[in-house]
Formats: C-alpha cells, sequence, structure tokens
C-alpha cells in the first residue's frame, strides 16, 4: 500500500514551512511593518507635527497585527528587523566584511522574525499584546532597541508603558467587542495621557556641545590624528571665547590613548583652568582597553569608562571559545573591551552630571537614582547614513521622559542635541 507524501510527518512540515511563504503572508506582513515602522523615516523630515500622523499609522498597525495569523507575525517580525535595525551591518564596512551585510541582515530579520513568530504562535490575541507591551525586555544579546513606547515620543501624548497598555486594550476590545466602544476607549486613553509640557531643566551655566562629522574610515587613521586633535584644540577655543563653562566633545574625539599621551593631556589640563572639557577616547590600565569620556575641570583630570558595551561592537556576548574565535577571524585577534563595575558621575560647580557614552545612554541601568542631568557623547560615525540617529534620539527622548533626566547629547557623524523630559 502506498502513502501519499502529504500523510508523511515529512510531507507535513514541508507543506506547513512551505504555506509560511504564501504571497499574501509576505505582503500583509510587511505592510503591517511599515505602518510599525513609519516613525523612524518619518523622522527623517523633521516636521513639528509629524509624530502623530506616524502613531496614528502604528495604531493601525497593531490593530492589523493582533488580527493576524502567526504566518504573518513572522513576516512582519521579519521585515521590523530589516526596518529597525538594518543599519547595523553597516559597520561591517570598517573592518573590511562590507560583503557579510547581506548576511548579517538577513541574520537580523531572522532573529526578530522567529521572536515575532513565538508571540503569535499561540494565536492568542491576549499574548500578542502582552509581548507587544513588554518587547523591550525580549532583547537579543543585551539589545533592547526594539521598544513599541517610541511611537509616542514627539507625540502631544505621554510616551510610557502604560499609554502603551492603555492603546493596545483599546485595541483589543475593538477587535473582540465592539469597534465603536474600542475606538471611544481610545480617543479617552489618548486623552487622559495629553502630555502637558512643564518648564524643562537645564544646567545652571553656559554648555557648548559640539557636533562633528568625521566618517569613520577617517578617524583612526594616523594621517589624521594630528589634524583631529588640532580642530578639537580649536572648538576648545571658541567655546572658551563664547563665555561656555564647559564644553562637551563627541565619543572618540582624540582618537588614541589619552592617559598615554603627555603632551596633549598638559595642554587639555592648561585649557580646563579657563573652561570645563569633556571628551571621549580610549584609556588603558592593567592591559585592559576602555572606552572612556574624560572630564578636565580647573587643572584635575578624571577618567570615566564605559559601564554597558556595544554587543558584538565592544565585546562578544558568547562563550568564551566562540568569543575568541570571532575575535580572531572578524577582528584580527583583539581583545573585548573592558567596562566600568558602576555609573559614573561627576560635579561641575556642585552640580552632579552622570556620565553616558554612546549605546549605554539608551539604558535603563545609567538612569540608576534618576539623575538630574546626564551627558552623552557618541559617535554615530559607524552606522552613517542610516536611520540610527532618529531611532537613537527617540529612545534618548523616552528615558529622558520616563527618568525625568535632561540629557546633553554631543555627537560625531549626526546633530548634537539637548534632551529634555
Amino acid at each position: 500500500m502506498k502513502l501519499a507524501s502529504n500523510s508523511l510527518p515529512c510531507g507535513s512540515f514541508k507543506k506547513k514551512l512551505v504555506n509560511y511563504f504564501t504571497l499574501k503572508f509576505i505582503i500583509n506582513g510587511f505592510i503591517i511593518s511599515i505602518l510599525l515602522s513609519l516613525f523612524i523615516f518619518l523622522d527623517i523630515l523633521n516636521l513639528k507635527y509629524i509624530a502623530n500622523l506616524s502613531l496614528i499609522s502604528a495604531i493601525f498597525g497593531f490593530y492589523f497585527l493582533l488580527k493576524s495569523s502567526r504566518q504573518i507575525w513572522f513576516w512582519s517580525g521579519i521585515f521590523t528587523g530589516l526596518l529597525w535595525f538594518y543599519w547595523i551591518s553597516f559597520s561591517l564596512i570598517y573592518y573590511n566584511f562590507a560583503y557579510l551585510i547581506p548576511i548579517e541582515i538577513l541574520g537580523i530579520c531572522l532573529i526578530y522574525g522567529f521572536i515575532f513568530l513565538t508571540a503569535g504562535w499561540l494565536e492568542n490575541i491576549y499574548i500578542k499584546a502582552i509581548f507587544l507591551l513588554f518587547a523591550s525586555y525580549i532583547a537579543p544579546f543585551g539589545f533592547d532597541w526594539l521598544n513599541f513606547e517610541l511611537i509616542f515620543v514627539d507625540t502631544f501624548f505621554i510616551p510610557s508603558i502604560y499609554t502603551l497598555a492603555l492603546v493596545l486594550i483599546s485595541i483589543i476590545i475593538a477587535i473582540k467587542f465592539n469597534i465603536y466602544f474600542g475606538i471611544s476607549l481610545l480617543i479617552c486613553s489618548l486623552a487622559i495621557n495629553y502630555n502637558y509640557k512643564t518648564e524643562p531643566k537645564s544646567l545652571p551655566f553656559d554648555i557648548s556641545l559640539i557636533s562633528t562629522n568625521i566618517s569613520q574610515d577617517k578617524i583612526w587613521e594616523r594621517s589624521t590624528k594630528d589634524k583631529i586633535v588640532k580642530n578639537n584644540l580649536d572648538m576648545i577655543d571658541q567655546a572658551i571665547s563664547d563665555g561656555s563653562r564647559i564644553v562637551v566633545l563627541p565619543e572618540s574625539a582624540f582618537p588614541l590613548f589619552l592617559d598615554h599621551s603627555e603632551i596633549l593631556l598638559s595642554v587639555l589640563k592648561q585649557k580646563s583652568y579657563q573652561i570645563a572639557i569633556v571628551a571621549g577616547a580610549l584609556g588603558t590600565n592593567d592591559n585592559k582597553i576602555y572606552n572612556s569620556a574624560y572630564l578636565f575641570d580647573k587643572g584635575e583630570i578624571k577618567r570615566l569608562d564605559k559601564l554597558i558595551l556595544v554587543p558584538f561592537g565592544e565585546e562578544i556576548p558568547l562563550p568564551n571559545f566562540i568569543k575568541n574565535l570571532i575575535n580572531e577571524i572578524f577582528f584580527d585577534s583583539a581583545v573585548d573591551y573592558s567596562h566600568a563595575n558602576s555609573v559614573s558621575d561627576y560635579e561641575i560647580d556642585g552640580v552632579k552630571i552622570r556620565n553616558a557614552i554612546c549605546y549605554e545612554a539608551t539604558r535603563d541601568e545609567l538612569f540608576v537614582d534618576k539623575p538630574k542631568f546626564m551627558i552623552a557623547i557618541t559617535n554615530n560615525a559607524w552606522f552613517a547614513p542610516s536611520t540610527q540617529p532618529n531611532l537613537q534620539s527617540k529612545l534618548l527622548k523616552l528615558k529622558a521622559y520616563k527618568y525625568k533626566t535632561t540629557i546633553y547629547h554631543s555627537v560625531n557623524g549626526s546633530p548634537s542635541q539637548m534632551i529634555t523630559p
């Protein structure tokens, strides 16, 4: 007796797998991901009220996603991973692995595709909504930038998990019970979460936030180092002329081990009698390398090391035998950066300021004790040109509101900004 191929376990699995590649599922997943990602791309336009339009887009995205099958959830995750995080792969260019960019992008897409598939597998609308609410807590390798609270940033409404929860509840009611009641509840939920602006708190002295635009392939070239250093010193002198109390230069502003550059240290120390200086550079001790910020003030020097490292950028978050193999193949046997043991603060004229370097400024751990002020330094040239600075800015605004922290952000590769709660 012959068995039909599709009655066999292998045939059944193949049929189910092929079903995922139905054009209808792919198109629906792509459209939903566009709706959920539009706020990032519209931010490029830098229009005052454009974020409110992208909020409406995201609400429609949630509505369609919560009604969708697991197959559509899979493709929504694939394309959301693509649209939110395609730029991560751009750093491969500077390790001479540009040809691997498509493979890394595919890997990113698959990770988020399977995360979404897991959430949508049971076809339970409540589990799906819980996933959307707590997506930022599902952080592959510690990377937690998938956060749907961001859709409320720069809108009329409070960017918080509570606002998101009320929106999702309203959508569930519209789907499961009565669409008109759901829409009414949605309007009421947004109304009670209207974001009444308060007077922003700022440092009680003038600060110069430096923006630079040095491409990543030039930063570490020996031939450009002296020019970069000279330009930095010129910008410090300009800030002194402007009467600023402090000048902030981006991450890796000085592309060298600053604590071993005695002549430059002496120059900066001398200038610090006229202005406080915060600048990024490398640091080292006990054969360990640190991504650091240096504070020069009134002749004193303080080095503040980065606490939370970028996964696969500054550390490989994998077991040692795999980590060593990856470092040997991709990073010319370089070792991971080391990190600080706790957050770093410093004081200028009695005002306590939290130090942050790039990626860690978007992490909750850096906001322990809810600091009133944070100075963050960043090098976004790794990912230029892309929407990474737009997503990063949204995350910083979310943290600023959540912890009532005013953030001063000095950046290479995108505009610097002051972010208020």
